[in-house]
């Protein structure tokens, strides 16, 4: 009877703990989603044909632990906004900041890319 009670209770403990988390190797449910999420994938393209290509890159991240998308540049010349994009491609609106995301990532920049962060 120890046994068995035992045995429930480490059960329950290490249910408790364990925790669903998406891999990290997916992003909205597909792997690799420059290549399969198609207006990412365009949005790659067209970054990668335009004049400042080199400073140019696509990152995902986690905001309001939902996944989201944002393409920046790190031209020492230029300016920028931070804009959100969900899984759809569509605009993720309101006040947010860097600081306001968790799990950055880099997952696309061009061959040539002059970036370094």
């Amino acid at each position: 009877m120890k046994k068995a009670l035992y045995s429930i209770l480490f059960c329950l403990v290490f249910s408790f703990g364990c925790k669903d988390n998406e891999d990290p190797a997916t992003a909205c449910g597909v792997g690799k989603p420059i290549e399969n999420i198609p207006w990412l994938k365009q949005l790659a393209e067209e970054s990668a044909e335009s004049g400042l290509a080199e400073f140019s890159y696509i990152a995902q991240a986690k905001y309001r632990g939902k996944r989201v998308f944002y393409w920046g540049s790190c031209c020492p010349n230029c300016s920028w906004a931070l804009v959100l994009l969900d899984c759809s491609g569509d605009r993720i609106e309101g006040e947010y900041t860097f600081d306001d995301l968790d799990e950055q990532k880099v997952i696309w920049q061009p061959e040539n890319w002059q970036c370094s962060f």
